[in-house]
C-alpha cells in the first residue's frame, strides 16, 4: 500500500486529524514558508505523536547499517529499514529544511525529536554525512528533466529516499503543480520514491496507478484559503489508500 505524507502541518489538532486518518508521515517545515513552525511549536506536535507510541519508544535507524554500494541497492536497503520502522512507529515525523546550516538542523533534530529529514534545497554531498538522522532528498523536476536525470541523481548523495516535486525558478519547495508523471514510471519500485507536486484527492489515485510510488506527499492540495482543511486531509488519505484496496 502506498504511504502518505501530509506536509506543512503547523498545529496539534491538524496533526491529530492526519494521524487518525492514517497518515504515515507528518511533515513539519522549518524553512521560510507560510507553513513554517518554530522548534517549540513542532515539539508540541512531536510530543503528542511520541506519546501515542508509548512503550515502543523512538525510531532507531543507524546509517551505518546501510552498506554504501550501488545506489539502487543502497536505496533498496533504506526502503526495508524505513518500512520496518513505519510498522513500529507510524507516523514518522519529518523535518523539512532548505539550505540551512547543518548545526541548526541537528539542533532541531534533538530539540523536537525528528525521525527523518527532508532536504528541499541544494545541499552538497558532505551535508548528508553530518546529519544525525537519515534524509529524504527532494529532486526538482523541470520540463526538460528525463528519467535518466533522476537515475543519475540517485548516485550523487547518500539520501535515504527521493522525493520528486515540480521545480520552479522562483521558489524552493512545493509549487502545488503537477509534472509529467511518465518520467517517474521507470524508476525502480524497490527504492523509497515519494511523489509530490499538485496532488489532490481528485488525482492522487491516478498518480499512484501511473507511477507506483512508495509514498505520496501533499501540502497545498489539502488546504482551503491557505489553511489545512481537515476534511480534505481525510479524503486525500482515503483516496490514496483506496488504490491498493481496488487492486486486491
Amino acid at each position: 500500500m502506498t504511504r502518505v505524507k501530509i506536509c506543512g502541518i503547523s498545529d496539534l489538532k491538524t496533526a491529530e486529524v492526519a494521524v487518525e486518518a492514517g497518515a504515515d508521515f507528518i511533515g513539519l517545515i522549518f524553512a521560510p514558508s507560510p507553513r513554517q513552525v518554530t522548534p517549540e511549536e513542532a515539539s508540541e506536535i512531536a510530543k503528542a505523536i511520541h506519546n501515542r507510541r508509548g512503550s515502543r519508544g523512538r525510531i532507531q535507524i543507524n546509517a551505518s547499517e546501510v552498506h554504501d554500494s550501488q545506489p539502487e541497492e543502497r536505496l533498496g536497503s533504506w526502503k526495508k529499514l524505513l518500512e520496518e520502522n513505519l510498522d513500529k512507529f507510524k507516523p514518522l515525523i519529518v523535518g523539512v529544511f532548505v539550505d540551512q546550516p547543518i548545526e541548526f538542523v541537528n539542533e532541531v533534530i534533538q530539540t523536537v525529536g525528528l525521525d527523518l529529514i527532508q532536504l528541499s534545497g541544494h545541499e552538497q554531498k558532505n551535508y548528508f554525512d553530518k546529519l544525525e538522522i537519515p534524509a529524504i532528498e527532494v529532486v526538482h523536476i523541470f520540463p526538460q528533466t528525463t528519467t535518466q536525470d533522476i537515475v543519475n541523481h540517485m548516485s550523487l548523495n547518500k539520501a535515504a529516499g527521493l522525493l520528486l516535486d515540480t521545480a520552479t525558478t522562483k521558489l524552493k519547495g512545493g509549487t502545488g503543480k503537477t509534472f509529467d508523471w511518465e518520467i517517474a514510471t521507470k524508476i525502480n519500485s524497490q527504492i523509497p520514491l515519494l511523489l509530490a507536486g499538485g496532488l489532490t484527492e481528485k488525482n492522487v489515485s491516478e498518480a499512484i496507478k501511473t507511477v507506483l510510488p512508495w509514498a505520496v506527499d501533499v501540502s497545498s492540495g489539502v488546504e482551503k484559503d491557505g489553511k489545512k482543511d481537515h476534511q480534505a486531509i481525510k479524503k486525500f488519505i482515503q483516496a490514496a489508500k483506496g488504490v491498493a484496496s481496488e487492486s486486491q
